[in-house]
């Protein structure tokens, strides 16, 4: 898997139905509701880090998933372009210091 955001996506999809106790054929059967077109063995692939999905698939599986979790307990599995908003904004908060640290 060669795209940072998908790795991060699938890691946090992965730790979030380890700790809800929601297996993968149950994630799966409500991704194909949702839509999805990955088979079930491409889904645990991409869920244990092995292979990699197109954004659009990655989304619907987090959307699956979160439609699974019981809010009051679990995090949510994030959205691409969740993911995208935290690191852009991290990535401007280090820009931010490092500016503010050449300036003094």
């Amino acid at each position: 898997m060669d795209d940072t955001l998908g790795r991060e996506q699938a890691a946090r999809l992965h730790r979030t139905l380890e700790d809800a106790r929601i297996g993968g054929r149950r994630l799966w059967v409500r991704y194909l509701a949702l839509g999805g077109t990955a088979g079930e063995l491409e889904v645990e692939g991409y869920r244990h880090g092995c292979l990699d999905l197109p954004v659009r698939q990655r989304d619907l599986l987090a959307w699956a998933a979160n439609t699974l979790l019981d809010r009051r307990f679990h995090p949510r599995v994030p959205s691409s372009g969740d993911l995208a908003a935290a690191v852009g904004g991290a990535d401007r908060d280090r820009g931010d210091m490092a500016s503010s640290a050449g300036a003094g």
